[in-house]
């Protein structure tokens, strides 16, 4: 960062992006980006993907095989149901379906970790 921030043309688009943001027209970031998408040449997503309907009418569904598991995703933890929340644990006696669901989350997880 160092070496970035000491950087000559980082200043001066740094006042550039300061003097645009005073003048209250607009945010400099918004400026920056469009310059950015010209000379990346991004295009909408529709390019690349297609719309909701010509990826309906082509069967290209979601493909849910790959879905990673690990960090940021669920887990079966031991004793949850003890050591969950004061709402979760009434909301699992008030409502059994709840746990049923989440236990049949968990199971769908396990076994698609099993085929991986």
């Amino acid at each position: 960062p160092i070496a970035f921030l000491s950087n000559p043309l980082t200043y001066i688009l740094l006042r550039i992006c300061l003097l645009l943001e005073a003048t209250g027209l607009c945010q400099a970031a918004w400026v920056m980006a469009a310059v950015h998408k010209k000379i990346a040449n991004f295009q909408r997503d529709e390019v690349y993907i297609g719309t909701a309907e010509e990826r309906a009418a082509g069967e290209m569904g979601d493909d849910t095989s790959h879905l990673p598991i690990g960090t940021g995703h669920i887990v079966k933890l031991p004793n949850f149901a003890d050591n969950a929340p004061n709402s979760l644990k009434k909301l699992l006696k008030r409502d059994p379906s709840v746990a049923q669901y989440i236990n049949s989350a968990v199971d769908d997880l396990e076994v698609q970790e099993e085929k991986n």
